[in-house]
């Protein structure tokens, strides 16, 4: 059985979220069963969640666990006040607030930390992910109050500026990792950070035939080109990379995203099928 190491089940074909609010608990559960049935019919029995600001995670968790999956959720992430993520999390503006965050996250039994540190990758301006978002000390101190309570972090990161922040605060997992150089490949490698590069977002615009993006596809070509390039060579100095599709992201579907991320990982020189699908199997155990 498989895992999928970043999911959005907030984002997904069987509800909207004004949808979820407005239903009662038992159409919730009902919805919540149609999902992971999905994942079982893929073979897929383990998930990590990004998060979501309404709480749907955080509901699915009991569901989940119910069924005999491993399912992990921060509940909700963190970001900055006036930046990119508040569909996945909480905002906060400095670390007094980051404080008053955290201890209320606590009470919800997280089992990472998730931390949107920069912008998404711009599929207009090349190398453009937008600001890093945390400075050093705040998001050291994350990671410090992490650690104290055996929780990985999970730093959702593009560039190489945020890329190398995230490394020296102490992250434990670095989502996305987009538009970065080589020197964060041997950052990465030298302080044991398990990179998800999440190609399925990038590479299903590619493959698809949405007109949305037909003036984009030049960059995202070459953003996407490069990806690979630094998987192959992070795999080379002995990176641990894990698959997660972003499932829920625009054109990536649950259960349907994992064998999405292992086709694109195909692309890469020294993953071959039956590698990856060993990584998707072995994963689970990085988890838990």
């Amino acid at each position: 059985m498989f895992t999928d190491m970043h999911i959005h089940a907030a984002l997904n074909h069987l509800f909207t979220r004004k949808q979820w609010g407005e239903a009662d608990e038992e159409q919730r559960i009902k919805w919540l069963q149609k999902f992971f049935a999905e994942y079982e019919e893929m073979g897929i029995s383990a998930l990590r969640d990004g998060g979501d600001s309404a709480f749907i995670s955080f509901e699915a968790r009991p569901v989940a666990r119910e069924r005999g999956f491993v399912y992990k959720t921060p509940v909700y992430a963190l970001y900055k006040k006036g930046c990119y993520g508040s569909f996945i999390g909480m905002p906060v503006a400095d670390l007094t607030e980051i404080k008053e965050e955290l201890i209320r996250l606590s009470s919800y039994e997280p089992d990472h930390i998730k931390v949107i540190l920069t912008g998404i990758v711009d599929f207009q301006k090349y190398g453009h992910v937008g600001g890093t978002n945390f400075s050093l000390r705040e998001l050291s101190y994350i990671c410090d109050f992490a650690r104290d309570r055996g929780l990985p972090v999970m730093v959702h990161a593009n560039g190489s500026e945020g890329v190398n922040l995230a490394i020296e605060a102490g992250i434990s997992t670095l989502e996305h990792g987009y538009l970065v150089s080589e020197a964060e490949l041997y950052k990465l490698a030298e302080a044991r950070v398990t990179w998800v590069p999440t190609l399925s977002p990038l590479g299903n615009i590619l493959e698809s035939a949405d007109q949305r993006f037909d003036s984009d596809k030049e960059v995202i070509r070459k953003v996407f080109g490069e990806q690979l390039a630094n998987i192959q060579k992070a795999d080379s100095l002995g990176v641990k990379i894990a698959l997660g599709s972003d499932a829920g992201a625009l054109l990536v579907g649950h259960g349907t995203g994992l064998e999405d991320e292992m086709r694109h990982f195909e692309k890469i020189d020294g993953f071959s099928r039956n590698r990856i699908e060993r990584i998707c199997t072995d994963q689970k155990a990085w988890m838990c």
